[in-house]
């Protein structure tokens, strides 16, 4: 069989009539129902609860149906807990109950650690009971096979008749330090708890959402939340992120995502999150053909096209970590909450190296690095005669002779240069304990007088000193370069934040999928079902066909084979581009 489409020039695009009919399939299943407008919120019964439910509690604190409960006795979970496990009266101090029917109260949301033949089970009795908020930390669904993935389903289906909201199933629960509320079975606790702070974090994976939570808690970074959303079979990285952007008490989020398995709820959360001015650094990962098999195998995650991951980034103003510590530096810097729009960097630094470092960086990343005024130069100049006034602004060590030209040199560059980003490099010498208060009380002073402006401190000291200038409002690291990339990603927030809020999309109807791969034909059908236009197209059956569509479209034409044993037609010579005349047609 032949299909003739047309090549030339600004022809109208359409679907061509005559293709096979194509055996619809259920379309991917939307979120439980909420309430419109209440998606985000309709989650705070499950992440900031006042009852919890802890289907197959274990007395064993090492036990997956343990540590929730003895995690919550140790931080001090104000809220009820409730042991459900039909063969203990008692578990870990708490009173026991056998059933979900016999729990005192409908608890806001139940922790489901009990074995994968069970586990849709429980989601049932929990929805018969009219629990609203279910976390499944049984792992054994989608990620694993086919008859998992029915199991899965089964589950939602119970989930989106009972209006009730599902994280996991295989995920490792969440954490609200705020509350001392931890249904996770995760073992980065037996380290130490998170330190207090304003950052909330989404993740796919629970390992690696823990792993970014230990990780910042070692740099004294402060994480009140991270939730990991696992198989995502109802609450998506989306609902989280979106969650977090109307949370008052989050001013950052950090997400880590393998596939975007639903696009609306991560599209409607990062416009929250840029609407409430919290910034997102994400790190997707697949964009390798062994990330994306990884990805699969982990979490029955689809990674999706990465150029399409990048643009949706872009657009929304997420900054995209390319490693770990990338993205705690990224977390942390933010926390300042001060975001550039049009970043310009001005540089003082006490050593002449380290400025060509980090000017180097920052052209690399974008980030304009402005000469100072020549006047400033000047009275620099005449300050000390072998200093290198333009920026960076270098001082030279000589200012440890004469520490008061320190405060003049800095207070010039962010008076006179104007600079919204500021990064001194003192190297060792912002650790010496002789100079610290000197360093301290100049910088201080700066930053009183400027306080908009983002400052930033490149130096090596103990954890005490470090501790102390970031009471004072300072950023600190050791590496400049990667201070360097954390400014710049502050001026992009505050680029994105300043930016007017894109047009909304157009209005995609959703379109029933095949179950088979289909023929071209039947693939641009249902393309212009979806309002996406393509070009005009026949099928044909004879060469005489063929011709006399292709005189109707006029020439030139392309010529392909059509067959659905055939996908990449292009491999096996199965298309000719630019036929342009009958002849050719025919010869075709």
């Amino acid at each position: 069989m032949i299909a003739a489409d047309s090549r030339s020039g600004e022809k109208p695009t359409m679907t061509a009539t005559g293709a096979a009919q194509i055996p619809p399939v259920a379309a991917m299943p939307v979120p439980a129902t909420v309430v419109p407008g209440q998606r985000f919120a309709s989650l705070t019964g499950m992440l900031a609860p006042r009852s919890v439910a802890v289907l197959g509690a274990s007395a064993d604190a090492a036990r997956i149906g343990g540590r929730p409960i003895d995690y919550m006795l140790r931080q001090g979970f104000a809220g009820a807990i409730y042991p459900v496990n039909p063969r203990r009266d008692e578990v870990q101090g708490l009173r026991a109950y056998p059933n979900v029917a016999a729990l005192p109260e409908t608890p806001d949301v139940a922790v489901v650690a009990v074995s994968a033949d069970i586990a849709v089970q429980a989601v049932q009795d929990l929805a018969d009971a009219g629990v609203k908020n279910t976390i499944v930390l049984t792992a054994g669904f989608a990620e694993v096979d086919a008859k998992g993935a029915a199991e899965q389903a089964r589950m939602v289906a119970i989930a989106r008749n009972a209006g009730m909201r599902l994280l996991g199933p295989n995920c490792l629960g969440l954490f609200n330090a705020r509350i001392g509320f931890y249904p996770t079975f995760s073992a980065a606790f037996q380290s130490g708890w998170p330190s207090p702070g304003r950052i909330g974090v989404a993740s796919q994976s629970g390992a690696y959402g823990t792993h970014l939570f230990a990780a910042m808690r070692n740099r004294g970074i402060g994480t009140q939340l991270v939730v990991t959303t696992g198989n995502e079979a109802d609450v998506t990285i989306g609902d989280v992120i979106g969650w977090l952007a109307e949370d008052p008490e989050t001013d950052v989020i950090a997400a880590y995502a393998e596939g975007i398995r639903e696009a609306d709820s991560l599209y409607a959360a990062l416009a929250a999150a840029r609407a409430a001015r919290k910034p997102v650094v994400m790190m997707k990962v697949g964009r390798s053909a062994l990330g994306t098999a990884a990805a699969q195998s982990h979490t029955a995650s689809i990674a999706g096209d990465d150029a399409v991951t990048e643009a949706v980034m872009a657009e929304f103003g997420v900054v995209r970590a390319r490693s770990t510590e990338e993205m705690l530096d990224i977390a942390y810097a933010a926390t300042r909450r001060i975001y550039p729009a049009g970043n310009t960097l001005g540089v003082f630094t006490v050593s002449g190296g380290a400025g060509v470092l980090i000017s180097d960086a920052a052209e690399q990343l974008g980030v304009a690095m402005p000469e100072m005024p020549q006047d400033a130069q000047d009275e620099l100049k005449a300050l000390i005669p072998f200093a290198s006034p333009r920026n960076p602004v270098d001082c030279t060590a000589q200012v440890f002779n004469d520490l008061p030209k320190l405060g003049q040199f800095a207070e010039a560059m962010v008076a006179r240069g104007g600079y919204s980003s500021v990064l001194a490099f003192f190297s060792q010498t912002g650790g010496a304990p002789t100079l610290v208060p000197h360093i301290r009380e100049a910088m201080r002073r700066i930053k009183d007088r400027y306080p908009d402006r983002l400052y930033v401190l490149s130096l090596i000291a103990a954890p005490e000193m470090v501790a102390q200038y970031e009471a004072d409002g300072f950023l600190v690291f050791e590496d400049p370069t990667r201070a360097t990339v954390a400014i710049q990603a502050m001026g992009r927030f505050g680029d994105a934040f300043a930016a007017a809020p894109p047009s909304a999309p157009p209005v995609v109807p959703l379109v029933a999928l095949p179950a088979a791969t289909p023929t071209e034909a039947e693939a641009k059908r249902l393309l212009a079902a979806a309002g996406i236009p393509s070009a005009p197209e026949r099928a044909c059956a004879t060469a005489e066909a063929a011709m006399a569509a292709a005189a109707e479209f006029g020439f030139p034409v392309v010529l392909k084979i059509l067959s659905p044993d055939i996908i990449h037609k292009s491999e096996i010579g199965g298309v000719l581009l630019d036929v342009a005349s009958p002849e050719a047609v025919r010869a075709g």
